[in-house]
């Protein structure tokens, strides 16, 4: 879920409209990350796995738990998958080089395309074919991820491209872009809470436990999960967010200016047109399939994404509710609600009226909502004795999670404030 559509999208468009300037953003969120999922995954492990709701719910205050899922319900059934099935829905469309209608239009085709995409969700997941799958969707994101590399390269060869990189490196936010022919503006702090939202969503830091305990790792797999931890979180997750940034500035940001009555890179908002980024990738004969290929590798994003956060809510759905939250064979409580989460949010997804890109950021950015009351109850349980023992939280680990608490709280208040200023000021 981490190497999703909304860590493309973010950082993608990131790149094409801000150039390097919230590069910085993406690297500064990476120890963060590491941290308070190893955090979470150790409370769940040595609290004899438990699930985080339940210990919400007996260990601090029943009423917490339910403040928590109720918001997480919403915005990740109602804002995050549906905005999954609409990114698959337009890279559908762009598989086969076709534009998909004006955002908000409602077409018989989109319908259709949204409840076959979501059948074929629930086949491959339901029906065991998940894991069957995951070799192919491993392929295939890393065909996306080698197209990056390329053009990040080419890119890379280019000295201006070095300046902006090392400039990218200084904390700031970016002034916003006005839309070419258009009264919308590209919110620079937006854009920066979509890419911290992606890194540091609550639900993700609330569940990660529940992976952790459902695969049964002990007290003696903490080390081993921290090291897999940095691998995954530091190194190529990491450098994935880093890779399309600058994919998006050397292939979109600077090719498309607006010169010639073409394209500029303040208009791009779609798969059809964010799939050119790795038309430099390609060889000239097969520049045409660009997009079909990034639509490719973006569905099968969006797919892997919208199962995880689908995952997470039956966790938290079954555990506050005090039933069996494991994925398990015959758990059939599970998988009928893994349906409904599936099912709902596709038959939603044809009637939104944003680009399925800024959908995902949209989401993304209420993913951070609720990141700090999630990192004050990973804080206060990873430092309790009673449940941790010998493992309560170092002095550096609690420096990088008050760190990351911090930052959590700046980015949401600010964002308020200025939300607050533009619609109801």
């Amino acid at each position: 879920g981490m190497f999703g559509a909304g860590c493309i999208s973010t950082r993608l468009l990131a790149g094409a409209w801000f150039g390097f300037d919230l590069l910085w953003v993406a690297l500064f969120v990476i120890p963060m990350v590491i941290f308070t999922n190893d955090s979470a995954s150790r409370i769940g492990i040595m609290t004899g796995h438990r699930g985080m709701l339940d210990l919400i719910k007996t260990e601090m205050f029943p009423a917490i738990a339910w403040i928590i899922f109720v918001p997480q319900l919403l915005l990740n059934i109602l804002v995050i998958n549906v905005s999954q099935v609409s990114v698959m829905t337009e890279a559908a469309y762009g598989l086969f080089g076709i534009e998909l209608p004006v955002a908000g239009t409602v077409t018989t085709g989109r319908i259709i395309t949204a409840i076959v995409l979501v059948v074929l969700v629930l086949i491959a997941s339901i029906s065991g074919g998940f894991k069957r799958l995951q070799k192919v969707m491993t392929g295939l994101l890393m065909l996306i991820l080698f197209c990056f590399i390329i053009v990040a390269i080419k890119g890379l060869l280019q000295p201006q491209t070095w300046i902006g990189l090392v400039k990218g490196l200084v904390p700031r936010i970016p002034e916003d872009v006005q839309v070419v022919g258009s009264d919308e503006v590209r919110g620079g702090f937006i854009q920066l809470m979509g890419i911290a939202g992606q890194a540091l969503p609550a639900a993700v830091f609330l569940s990660y436990g529940y992976f952790t305990s459902n695969a049964d790792y002990t007290e003696n797999d903490l080390k081993m999960n921290f090291k897999k931890s940095v691998i995954n979180f530091g190194y190529i997750w990491g450098a994935f967010s880093v890779i399309v940034v600058v994919s998006g500035v050397t292939a979109l940001h600077n090719i498309y200016t607006g010169a010639g009555g073409g394209i500029h890179f303040s208009q791009i908002a779609t798969v059809y047109d964010a799939g050119k980024v790795i038309a430099p990738a390609l060889p000239d004969a097969l520049k045409n399939f660009a997009t079909p290929i990034f639509s490719l590798g973006l569905l099968v994003a969006a797919f892997t994404t919208m199962v995880s956060v689908a995952l997470i809510m039956v966790y938290f759905t079954l555990d506050i509710l005090g039933k069996d939250w494991r994925l398990k064979e015959g758990n059939k409580l599970y998988q009928w609600t893994f349906a409904l989460y599936i099912i709902v949010p596709g038959l939603i997804s044809p009637f939104w009226k944003l680009e399925s890109l800024l959908q995902a950021i949209l989401g993304m950015a209420g993913n951070l909502v609720m990141a700090p009351v999630a990192l004050i109850i990973i804080l206060f349980f990873i430092n309790k004795e009673k449940y941790m023992g010998r493992h309560t939280a170092s002095p550096w680990r609690n420096v990088v999670l008050g760190s990351t608490l911090v930052f959590s709280l700046y980015v949401v208040t600010k964002g308020f404030l200025k939300f607050w200023a533009q619609y109801m000021g």
